[in-house]
């Protein structure tokens, strides 16, 4: 790499993190612990915000710190549904798995099933979805 290209790349990896993220960023509590990316998380006050790159997302514990990184799948919902922004998961028994990030606009994320939820897909549980308090 010649020195051009690097000074080129520094400069646009330094424009990228200096411009906030675009759209959602939100607070929910959430009364249970819940699963992301295959992390669990404990019950809490979480902070929901989309990520720096293109289709990404960050879920952080306003008190604890604990946090995960996502991707998701932009989806859209009918316009019966706009106006409430929400978390919405898939409960199996007492593990909830983040599923959906909905915006009051209705647009809306999908995050892919875990490892471990395909498995309980699989071994045939039905997920019971769970709406979280509303985003605010």
């Amino acid at each position: 790499m010649n020195l051009r290209t690097l000074a080129v790349f520094v400069i646009g990896l330094a424009a990228a993190s200096a411009v906030p993220a675009q759209g959602l960023r939100a607070q929910a509590n959430i009364p249970f612990s819940f699963v992301v990316s295959g992390k669990t998380l404990p019950a809490g006050e979480y902070n929901v915000r989309r990520g720096t790159s293109p289709d990404t997302m960050i879920i952080r514990g306003v008190k604890h710190g604990e946090g995960a990184f996502t991707a998701f799948v932009p989806t859209t919902v009918p316009s019966a549904r706009q106006g409430t922004a929400r978390l919405v998961f898939h409960r199996y028994g007492n593990q909830y798995f983040l599923s959906e990030v909905w915006t009051r606009g209705g647009q809306g994320e999908q995050i892919p099933p875990t490892r471990l939820e395909r498995e309980l897909i699989a071994q045939g549980n039905n997920p019971n979805h769970f709406v979280v308090v509303a985003l605010r």
